[in-house]
């Protein structure tokens, strides 16, 4: 059962993500500023107002969304905090719900994301042993994922997580995560990182490919 304390406050009608800056969740972690912003979400930094301890929090809207996207978030929160027991995965602290939002409480990673270390901070590339490092610890929060039964598909430099100096890296981002072995979704993900194989089941792929051998 995921640890779930008093209702949040609730902010009425339509906000942009700035709007909730400065909002206190159950009394006592502060939202501070915008991390990011998504297609199906919002993400905060945070502080334990008590503690001072930094989290980030992913803001999931409620309002206006149909069963079947309610049920997606519900799986990605649950799949999430299954998995969050390893050192390489963002670990899921917390769930808050208010009446227009589901609040995720993760685990803060104050330097960012593996692809911007590696395109705007030169982190990783010219350093083999720290590449390497980086790579394997992502191999074991796969391997730990899969023997649970939980698959990412959504692996990417975006989605994986860096602090100590590129030294640790964690997995994040299970919005498409499932417990599916064998599944008729096709086109999870994002197409940049996608394989051949993948792509050729692409709807749009499919018809450019097929445009421009006639």
């Amino acid at each position: 059962m995921l640890p779930t304390p008093p209702p949040s406050p609730t902010l009425n009608g339509t906000c942009c993500p700035e709007d909730r800056i400065g909002l206190v969740l159950a009394g006592w972690l502060e939202l501070r500023s915008v991390l990011g912003v998504g297609a199906y979400g919002i993400v905060y930094t945070a502080v334990d107002i008590n503690t001072n301890i930094p989290y980030a929090v992913k803001a999931l809207n409620k309002v206006g969304l149909d069963q079947r996207s309610r049920a997606f978030q519900q799986r990605e929160i649950l799949l999430h905090h299954e998995a969050s027991n390893h050192p390489n995965v963002v670990s899921l602290v917390k769930i808050m719900e208010s009446e227009d939002c589901t609040f995720v409480v993760l685990e803060y990673c104050g330097e960012g994301d593996l692809f911007s270390s590696i395109t705007e901070r030169s982190l990783f590339p010219g350093n083999d042993p720290l590449a390497k490092q980086a790579f394997l610890q992502i191999l074991d929060a796969v391997i730990h994922c899969h023997s649970i039964g939980i698959y990412h598909r959504d692996l990417k430099p975006e989605n994986v997580l860096v602090s100590n100096a590129g030294q640790t890296v964690k997995l994040a981002d299970f919005g498409l995560a499932t417990k599916e072995y064998i599944t008729d979704d096709f086109g999870c993900g994002s197409t940049f990182y996608m394989s051949p194989g993948e792509l050729l089941c692409v709807p749009e792929i499919c018809a450019r490919m097929l445009i421009k051998s006639s």
